[in-house]
């Protein structure tokens, strides 16, 4: 079968290239990217123009706060025009929703995940002159800014709160809580390159959960353009794809498995894998 339709659209791969090219690269135009998967008549300009629309209030707002410091104004601002004026918050009530992934579907419905709402928080900021940064938190994305010697971490999701440091480890015990705080490496600025990859990592969870294989593979596939010789992304690929019948395609990120780890734990597992996709491959002829 072809699988030109079930790959990621041509569309979202080179708008994604194009904002991960850019110098510094464009997380404002990444996100939109993956919402072509969604969307393939996405009109971009007019989310760009809703992002600069909320920045400048943000900018009449921080006027109003001056008096507190600048970075603590930038954040009151911020949050009150984007949790308090306009009402973004995290989607409670259907949170695996894939719509929560889209930044245009969260700029229209006010909901999302912690990550794109992150997004939106980091894009309204950048526009407003506010130095904020997203922090790739275990299992819950943040957003952070420096003040002096200290860090100010936001949840976008929970209406913009701010937390302490204290509040970072009690979120961390809810969401992962096998792992242990370290806040140098927990608070990092993430690249983004990495928002863009977690993004799709939650996109990807959701389709295959939902059994969307063709969905699933158009997320993976720029998963794959991020990652080219990521394991276990080629390892889905190959499922999905001999799952769709494409066995010829499957049977190349086999092969490509074995070539990037000769011992690889499941080595055996690949190696029949590889024959059972050759057999069928065989029989389409």
């Amino acid at each position: 079968m072809s699988i030109t339709s079930t790959l990621s659209p041509p569309l979202a791969r080179e708008r994604l290239v194009s904002a991960l090219a850019a110098d510094p690269p464009r997380l404002d135009l990444a996100a939109l990217a993956i919402a072509t998967l969604n969307q393939p008549h996405l009109d971009a300009a007019a989310c760009l123009h809703t992002l600069d629309a909320l920045a400048a209030r943000v900018q009449v707002e921080m006027e109003r706060h001056a008096g507190h410091g600048e970075v603590l104004a930038g954040l009151t601002a911020l949050r009150h025009v984007l949790a308090d004026i306009e009402g973004f918050r995290g989607n409670e009530d259907d949170f695996h929703s894939p719509d929560n992934s889209f930044l245009d579907l969260v700029l229209e419905r006010k909901v999302g995940l912690p990550i794109s709402l992150s997004v939106l928080y980091l894009e309204v900021a950048r526009r407003a002159g506010i130095p904020l940064y997203g922090v790739s938190f275990p299992g819950h994305f943040l957003v952070a800014c420096s003040a002096g010697d200290h860090k100010l971490v936001v949840d976008p999701f929970h209406e913009g709160a701010i937390l302490t440091e204290e509040g970072c480890k009690e979120l961390l015990e809810r969401v992962a809580p096998q792992l242990r705080f370290n806040p140098e490496t927990m608070l990092s600025p993430a690249p983004v390159e990495l928002i863009a990859y977690r993004m799709l990592s939650n996109l990807r969870r959701v389709y295959l959960e939902r059994e969307d294989y063709e969905r699933g593979l158009a997320v993976v596939d720029l998963l794959l353009m991020l990652a080219p010789n990521h394991p276990g992304e080629l390892r889905t690929r190959a499922a999905l794809l001999a799952n769709l019948g494409a066995y010829r395609a499957a049977l190349k990120d086999v092969e490509r498995c074995l070539e990037l780890s000769p011992d690889a734990p499941d080595r055996d597992r690949l190696e029949m894998t590889v024959r059972e996709l050759r057999e069928r491959a065989e029989l389409l002829n």
